[in-house]
Order: C-alpha cells, then sequence, then structure tokens
C-alpha cells in the first residue's frame, strides 16, 4: 500500500519497524515491547504523533506557541517588578505551557495504540486522535489566558508588595462525605515573595490567588481565579464588605476572574466561605476562540454577573478578533474587549477601576 506523505508516511515507518521486529507484538490483548527496542519503537511512535499534529493543527500550533510565548514574557516582568522568588501555577498548566507540542501529543497515545492495535482505521484514528487534542487544547488554553490576563492586569496595576494567604490543610475526604459544622478564623494576608495560582481541593476558605499593593490605584488589589467551594464558615469576614449567600449564586461561573479593591487588604483576603461570598467590584470572563461566540454565550455571562453583581461591572475579554464584537460597554455594564495578547488594551480595565471607564471607552469607540 502506497502511504500519503506527512503522519502517514510517519506510520508507515514505524509500521515497517514492528515487521523487522517480530519480537515486538501489539495486539487486542497484549502489548509487548523488547526492552532493548523500545527506544527506537517510541521514538518512531513519537514522530507519528508529532507529525500527526503539525499537519492537522498547523494554527493551533501556531496559537500555543504565542500563548507559551506570551504568558511567560508576563511572569518574568511581573517577577521582576515584584522581586518574586517564584510563580507557581497548576503542574499540568504548567507543563503544557513549557511544552505545549509535547503536552498536546498525549492526546493522540491511546489513539495510536488501538491504529496499531487494527481495532480502528485511519479514519476513526483521526476523528479520536483530533477530538483529543482539540479538548485537551481548549481546556489548557483557556486556563493559560486566563493566567495571561491575571498577570498583565497584575503588571499594570504597577504593584510593589505582594501578599499571600497560606490556609490550613484540606479537610479530610471522610470529613467532605459527612461534614461537620467547621468554623475558624481566616488567615490574614503576610507579604511574600511568591505567588501561586495553585488551589486546594476542598480548602477551608475561598481566598485571593494574591493581593497586592497598587500604586497606580493607591490601594489594594486581590484576585481570584478558579473559584472552588470551601468547606469552613469564617467568624472574621469583614463587615465593610458586601456579602451573598452561597445558595442564592449557584449560577455562578467559577471559570471567571473576580477583583476586589480596597484599602486595607484583611478587608479582601477572603472571597467566600462556605455559606457567602464577598460581592467583587470587578469580573472578567475570558473567551479564546473567536469560533466559539455564540448568543448564548453573552447570555450566560450576563447571568453571572446578575448573580454576583460586580460593582464596578464585568468584562468579556476576547483572545481572538471577533468581528461580530466590537470593544464597548453594554447597555447591563458588561464590557467588550478584544485583547488577544496586546497588554495594552487591558488598561480599560484598570481605568475602570480608576474609576475612569467612561473616557477609556470613549478613546476605544
Amino acid at each position: 500500500m502506497t502511504m500519503a506523505n506527512g503522519w502517514q508516511k510517519a506510520y508507515q515507518e514505524l509500521k515497517d519497524f514492528i515487521a523487522w521486529n517480530p519480537r515486538i507484538e501489539i495486539g487486542e490483548s497484549v502489548i509487548s515491547i523488547p526492552e532493548d527496542l523500545r527506544l527506537e519503537f517510541y521514538r518512531l511512535f513519537d514522530m507519528v504523533r508529532v507529525a500527526f499534529v503539525e499537519e492537522k493543527f498547523p494554527l493551533l500550533l501556531d496559537g500555543v506557541t504565542l500563548l507559551s510565548e506570551s504568558y511567560f514574557k508576563v511572569e518574568q516582568e511581573v517577577t521582576e517588578l515584584l522581586g518574586l522568588d517564584s510563580i507557581s501555577v497548576p503542574g499540568n498548566l504548567h507543563k503544557f505551557l513549557s511544552n505545549p507540542k509535547e503536552r498536546l501529543i498525549e492526546g493522540v497515545f491511546d489513539s495510536l495504540f488501538d491504529l496499531l492495535k487494527g481495532e480502528v482505521d485511519f479514519e476513526v484514528f483521526e476523528w479520536q486522535a483530533s477530538r483529543e487534542l482539540e479538548g485537551t487544547f481548549r481546556g489548557f488554553y483557556h486556563s493559560g489566558y486566563e493566567k495571561w490576563v491575571a498577570l498583565s492586569l497584575l503588571k499594570l496595576l504597577e504593584p510593589d508588595t505582594n501578599f499571600h494567604i497560606t490556609l490550613d490543610m484540606p479537610v479530610p475526604r471522610q470529613r467532605i462525605r459527612h461534614p461537620p459544622p467547621l468554623e475558624g478564623l481566616a488567615p490574614s494576608p503576610e507579604e511574600s515573595r511568591h505567588l501561586s495560582f495553585e488551589h486546594q481541593p476542598s480548602p477551608t476558605f475561598t481566598v485571593p490567588d494574591f493581593i497586592v499593593r497598587s500604586t497606580k490605584l493607591n490601594g489594594y488589589v486581590a484576585l481570584r481565579s478558579g473559584f472552588v467551594m470551601p468547606m469552613a464558615a469564617a467568624d472574621n469576614a469583614s463587615k465593610k464588605r458586601e456579602w451573598f449567600s452561597l445558595n442564592s449564586v449557584q449560577a455562578f461561573d467559577p471559570h471567571v476572574i473576580l477583583l476586589f479593591v480596597d484599602d486595607n487588604p484583611e478587608d479582601i483576603s477572603l472571597v467566600a466561605d462556605k455559606d457567602r461570598i464577598c460581592r467583587p467590584d470587578l469580573m472578567i470572563k475570558c473567551m479564546v476562540k473567536k469560533d466559539w461566540y455564540q448568543k448564548a454565550d453573552l447570555e450566560e455571562v450576563k447571568l453571572h454577573h446578575d448573580t454576583l453583581k460586580p460593582k464596578m461591572g464585568t468584562y468579556v475579554i476576547y483572545g481572538e478578533t471577533t468581528p461580530i464584537l466590537e470593544s464597548g460597554r453594554s447597555d447591563s455594564n458588561i464590557y467588550i474587549l478584544t485583547v488577544g495578547f496586546d497588554t495594552s488594551k487591558l488598561a480599560s480595565v484598570i481605568s475602570t477601576l480608576e474609576g475612569k471607564e467612561s473616557c477609556s471607552f470613549a478613546a476605544q469607540q
């Protein structure tokens, strides 16, 4: 059989290697690769996966490469700006940002073995592998873009001090299934040389990813991404802030960024406990692919906006040009921004926090 160029050519080289080495057994019920052949087998195996991604998803690879470069650029800038020792993101996301091609080809692993076993043909393999790749891309790209937005906003705030809140260890799983009435004092923010977007799976309290003192705003700003439901009630929630019952915000999207502004970091050190959530000053929702836009997307954003009632409004930030939308302000205090990876286009968010949003949007029309 004559094979096409591209990934199928690399696949034929892998098949030839297997044929030349009959000690390799790959079938429906057995996979046996002798140790002395594994290095070359997996070199050829990985060549197929890389060739498939490069052939079928060149624009996707360009996109994740730009995301990776943009994220690490702003990470370095924030690290130097605040004199940090480190900035951490969840391990799988860091792996994706550090080597996106390697992370993407993981989604082809099982499907390629299915093809080698003869359980699927080329058409089914391409469908399965494409679905896995797109799923991996969508989740990690969206999360990575959110982190780029968060750090870019932090940079624009011109911070001079970073604060971190250290929580107790997560509640044991057996206590999660039958939770007793937990309560206590939410910890206070402390100056830190480390900034972290990593979250405990079942925290006692939901706290900001970071709090910074902003010289731009002459105050403190807290930011939280990736809301996780807390397990304990706080005895020291700020009486200066407005709180909503968590039961009243069940429609709340955990994949939004919440911003809180105050002249006292203690008053914005708690985002939520098991009963309530602090009303944010600003909410941000990132949309990263132009073809994801549907009318339902903005309707869902409006639902979350109406639920949490951010004082200064909600921003929908698009990572790619969306021709059917224009930057501006809707009637419901929801702002639309097409940003891409241009940090300067996030200046409107900072202007809103300063109370200057009408001026900033006049400049964009």
